[in-house]
């Protein structure tokens, strides 16, 4: 398995030079897609300053956490189950999915959903998404902020279309496939994790892939884990001031005809410490409803393969798909 505390030095990507096509930068990016499926964006500008949606993440925490210090009976009335087709909407109480301590054991952590479709993204014939009244106040941060993240996942995608030495694919492949005025499931995912204890055994959250292309993450505290491809170590990815954790998915591996990482990660509980109410939110850029890619042997519609992924988190097998 590895040691538990190797910290490996995950590559960093400048955001500010990625826009400005860096032959070095776009370089930096191919590889961390390549070797580790993990990395780091800097989305800080050449002055040092904040990117404005980093300004932004603590307000969504403190947002969503009116929500969850809500009475369990009342969050119910919006379970991610009922409310809304393919989980893209919704709350998920805590011990819903797979744990740390494998079959049978649920993990304590809960979350809210809130789709791109519906929010940042105006679907025509369609209603806006209806928020439960104590996040609907805070409607316009939520979409202001899954709008820059869908942004900042995007021009990543594009880098990697201007960097595809050795891939053979056509310029704007990847882009092709995540048009922003496409349906798709992309989403923005708020956790709690009450608490990440070892004696506690419904913490923490299971090793899994994403199923989407790219997802960009920010945590308030430690506790995430990459396991490298090559290695099998897990090794920790700390936050970073003015720096998103950015990795592939599944989606974006098979678009890559295997060449890009899609790694095993999960959350855990320190040795020795106990953490209380660590946030993280995650947006998920995921390829359009009817973009296709070959996966498992078989031809997949981005959409069949979301249902097909779901189905393993519940059961608990959410290892890597090869």
């Amino acid at each position: 398995m590895g040691s538990l505390f190797t910290t490996p030095e995950y590559l960093t990507i400048a955001y500010e030079k990625l826009l400005h096509n860096d032959l070095n930068e776009l370089a930096t990016l191919r590889k961390a897609c390549e070797r580790d499926g993990f990395f780091y964006i800097d989305l800080r500008d050449a002055n040092k300053q904040l990117h404005p949606v980093e300004n932004e993440v603590p307000l969504v925490f403190k947002a969503v956490n009116e929500f969850f210090k809500m009475d369990e009976k009342e969050k119910n009335n919006y379970d991610i189950d009922t409310i809304a087709p393919w989980k893209l909407h919704g709350h998920t109480p805590a011990g819903r999915n797979s744990g740390l301590a494998g079959a049978g054991e649920k993990h304590g952590v809960e979350a809210y959903t809130l789709p791109r479709d519906g929010m940042s993204r105006v679907v025509e014939g369609q209603d806006t998404v209806v928020l439960p009244p104590i996040l609907q106040k805070e409607s316009s941060l939520f979409t202001e902020f899954m709008s820059q993240l869908h942004i900042v996942a995007l021009n990543i995608l594009r880098g990697l279309d201007q960097s595809r030495d050795g891939m053979g694919s056509r310029e704007g492949f990847f882009a092709s496939k995540h048009r922003p005025s496409e349906p798709s499931t992309s989403c923005l995912l708020l956790v709690r994790y009450g608490t990440l204890d070892n004696e506690i055994p419904k913490t923490g959250l299971a090793p899994h892939t994403d199923v989407g292309s790219l997802t960009v993450l920010f945590a308030d505290k430690r506790g995430l884990q990459a396991r490298h491809p090559d290695t099998g170590e897990w090794q920790y990815l700390e936050p970073r001031e003015g720096c998103a954790v950015i990795n592939i998915g599944d989606s974006l591996r098979f678009m890559s005809q295997k060449n890009f990482q899609s790694a095993l990660h999960r959350v855990i509980p320190t040795p020795g410490t106990t953490i209380h109410d660590r946030f993280s939110c995650a947006y998920f850029l995921r390829p359009e409803l009817d973009a296709e890619f070959d996966a498992e042997g078989q031809h997949w519609k981005s959409i069949d393969w979301h249902l097909r992924k779901y189905k393993s988190y519940r059961s608990g097998q959410t290892g890597k798909t090869e």
